[in-house]
This record gives structure tokens, C-alpha cells and sequence, in this order.
């Protein structure tokens, strides 16, 4: 244990140890021992003294996810945090004589080298100290080190006090330990693992002995009843979800960012064990575009398990295609598209025209249908695109999959001039 005390503990019990050392060295009279900022200090030239600077606190890195020495395995304890105080050790006579600093400071260094762990006894309160910290309570041993600066180092840390150098050692004292004031968890201890106590379940099988998905995808049928897989699914479509173990489906689970609540679909097509065929709704109100996530409810001899989600992304269907738009005599044309499922608040709308992306002119109006999306086009859109209305990330479908090779939808724009 150790509370937001220890910093000035620690500070206090290295003045005591310095001062232990200082106090009697014959000739120099009365010396003092504080811990203040060095441009404080040029006040009293009569002063002698050894001052304690603490300049740098820092993290210990290599402490930052250590399991608390209190915490016992399965427990869960928020981590201390683990800092490294660094301290300028600096002597100072009224006199500048730097013979006599130079024994000052090694009295100093003598004393720290002789005490390079704090003890019980160092950290605790005595008559003379006025600060009282948990830190004596810590498992940790609190150690004193040397830091070596270079040059640069000097300059820039006596440049930052704004006062003449002199000379000084650093010191480093790792791990000061503050905890958390959130409290720890702990588990009640088990008593069974699993059903009858048997423990984890084993299977020697390389693929997964429980339900689990690995894709969704929509469906195209064409005129001879071939199927044809279909990345983005449209309402009204039928959805295939391909995965292992999924021959007890129960109910579909649908997910969507903007709904609070997941789609319950329980009437499927087909349900076997490495496939589920369901019918994606064609309600417009329930069913945004976007990219949802479904997941099957699956009866198991254990009861019933939720398989793992993927992703199922449901695009828009606009039934203007083809359309063609010719420019007025300003040289651009407004034109507008109405599509389904409805366009929900916050979902951004783009129309990709080619390689060209264009954004509703103005806000959207409700419409029974969907809605109604004003876009604009100038000399620079001239010709004809494939298009494609793309809602939160996802495209109406622009591919047709029923033919060899694959071949664009007649879903375009055609921009002409005016006659």
C-alpha cells in the first residue's frame, strides 16, 4: 500500500539520511539540509547548506502492468503507479569555496551510497518529519541510484532555474508506488467446472464442435434458377449464412448501429448444418441500409448457444435507373432519386457517379417509398456513369453476377448538354 503522500515521504526521508551524514563535518559549523528550488536559495550568502531538488518525475515503464504483490492469482487490482524521482543533489557556502562544497557534497553522496535502499525505518514518521505516507506499508523496496547527466543535460536543467550552476550530483529513487482508490475484485472461489464437475470440453476435431458463422451474403437466382452469392443483401432478398453446427437454428439475430434492439427473425427457408437460409424482410421502416451484424441462436444438447457474429451489409435499391439528365443553359442540372429502405439520421448518402462522388444538394424529404435525394451535375459530368447510391458504407448493388463475365447493371446516369 502506498498513498499520494509517498513523493513528499520519500523527499523527507532522503533529507534526513543527507542530514545524518552532514552534520557533524568539523569546520564548517552549522549546516542545514532542505529540499527547495535552487533559485530560491541565493537569499542568505552566510547559508550552508545541502539542497534536495526533486526536477523530473517520470513512469517506470517496465512496472506500468506489474500484478499488485497483494492481489493473489484471479483477482483483479487495479496496478499502482510506478514512478522514478529524480533528485539534484546541490551544496551550498556563503564563502564559494569549492573545496569545502566539494567535501559537503561528498558527505552528501557518501551518505546515499550507503543507504541505497530505504528502509521501514527511513520512511517512517519521526518527531521531526511533519509527512506520514502508507509507503512504509509497501512490499516494494524503494532504491536510491545514481543518474549520470551529460553535459547537455546540465546545461538545460540550470538553464531552466534561471540561477548561476553549481556543482551537484543526481540521484534516482525507483519504484515510489501510488495506488488507485479504486478498490480490488475478487472471485468467490469455484467450486465446479461445468456440468457434473467434468471440466472444459475437448475435441480432437479441427474445425469448431460448436455453432459458429463465417459469412452472410444475399442471393441472385436467374431465369434458369442458378444461384449467384451476392455481397451486399437488399430487402425482400433471401440471405445465405454459411458457417459449422448450425442444423438446430432457432432464431436470426440481426444487429443494427441505429436500433436499440436486435431483428428477430424466426421463419427461415432452409436450416442445415453448414448453412441457414432465411427472408430478409422487406419492411423499409425496420430495416435500414447499413451494415448490420447477425448471429443464429442454435438449440444444443447444453441449450441454447449464440454463435459469433458477422457482418451482413444491406444496401439501398433505386428504381430510377437508367436516368438521363441534360444541363440547362447555365451548364448544370438538378436531378433526384428515390430510394428504399429510408435514409435514417446520421447516415451519410453519397452517389457515385464513375469515379465521382457527389453528396445531396439539400436535407432529404420523408417519402412513403424511401426517400428523395437531390443531387447536382455539371460540364464536368458529362457523358454516361455507372452509378451507385451508397448509405453508411454500402453500395446498391451495381454488378450483375448472372452473366459470364460479370457485367454492369443497366444502373447509370447520363449527362447530356441541351439541344
Amino acid at each position: 500500500m502506498s498513498d499520494a503522500k509517498a513523493i513528499a515521504a520519500v523527499t523527507e526521508a532522503l533529507v534526513s539520511v543527507i542530514h545524518s551524514g552532514v552534520k557533524d563535518i568539523q569546520g564548517l559549523g552549522a549546516i542545514d539540509v532542505t529540499a527547495a528550488p535552487p533559485h530560491s536559495l541565493t537569499g542568505d550568502p552566510q547559508a550552508i547548506r545541502v539542497n534536495l531538488f526533486l526536477y523530473q518525475v517520470e513512469v517506470e515503464g517496465s512496472l506500468r502492468n506489474t500484478d499488485r504483490l497483494d492481489v493473489l492469482p484471479g483477482e483483479t487490482g487495479e496496478p499502482p503507479l510506478p514512478l522514478v524521482l529524480r533528485y539534484l543533489v546541490t551544496p551550498y557556502l556563503g564563502d564559494d569555496d569549492d573545496v569545502k562544497a566539494h567535501l559537503l557534497l561528498g558527505e552528501a553522496i557518501q551518505m546515499l551510497h550507503s543507504r541505497t535502499v530505504l528502509t521501514r525505518a527511513d520512511l517512517t514518521r519521526t518527531p521531526g518529519r511533519i509527512i506520514d505516507s502508507d509507503i512504509v506499508q509497501a512490499l516494494d523496496r524503494v532504491r536510491v541510484t545514481w543518474h549520470p547527466m551529460s553535459e547537455n543535460d546540465i546545461y538545460s536543467l540550470w538553464s531552466a532555474f534561471s540561477t548561476p550552476y553549481r556543482l551537484s550530483a543526481a540521484i534516482e529513487v525507483k519504484p515510489v508506488l501510488i495506488d488507485s482508490l479504486r478498490p480490488s475484485r475478487s472471485a468467490v472461489p469455484v467450486l465446479t467446472r461445468g456440468k457434473d464437475d467434468v471440466g472444459p470440453r475437448a475435441d480432437g476435431r479441427l474445425s469448431s464442435p460448436f455453432p459458429a458463422l463465417d459469412s452472410a451474403t444475399g442471393l441472385t437466382v436467374d431465369d434458369r434458377g442458378n444461384e449467384f452469392a451476392e455481397p451486399v443483401a437488399v430487402l425482400a432478398d433471401t440471405v445465405v449464412l454459411g458457417g459449422v453446427n448450425l442444423g438446430g437454428a432457432v432464431r436470426v439475430l440481426l444487429t443494427h448501429p441505429l436500433l436499440d434492439e436486435p431483428e428477430e427473425i424466426r421463419d427461415f427457408v432452409s436450416v442445415g448444418e453448414r448453412e441457414v437460409r432465411f427472408l430478409l424482410p422487406g419492411e423499409h421502416d425496420r430495416f435500414p441500409a447499413g451494415r448490420w451484424t447477425v448471429a443464429v441462436e442454435v438449440a444444443t444438447v447444453d441449450g441454447p448457444v449464440v454463435t459469433n457474429e458477422v457482418f451482413l451489409p444491406v444496401g439501398p435499391v433505386v428504381d430510377e435507373f437508367p436516368l438521363e439528365v441534360t444541363l440547362s443553359g447555365t451548364g448544370t442540372a438538378s436531378f433526384q432519386l428515390t430510394c428504399s429502405p429510408a435514409v435514417r439520421a446520421g447516415q451519410p448518402v453519397s452517389l457515385l457517379l464513375g469515379g465521382t462522388v457527389l453528396v445531396p444538394d439539400t436535407p432529404v424529404d420523408e417519402q412513403p417509398r424511401g426517400r428523395i435525394l437531390r443531387f447536382i451535375v455539371g460540364e464536368e459530368h458529362l457523358g454516361i456513369h455507372p452509378a451507385r447510391l451508397r448509405i453508411a458504407g454500402v453500395d446498391s448493388r451495381l454488378i450483375d453476377r448472372t452473366t459470364t463475365p460479370p457485367t454492369f447493371r443497366d444502373q447509370t446516369v447520363t449527362v447530356v448538354r441541351q439541344p
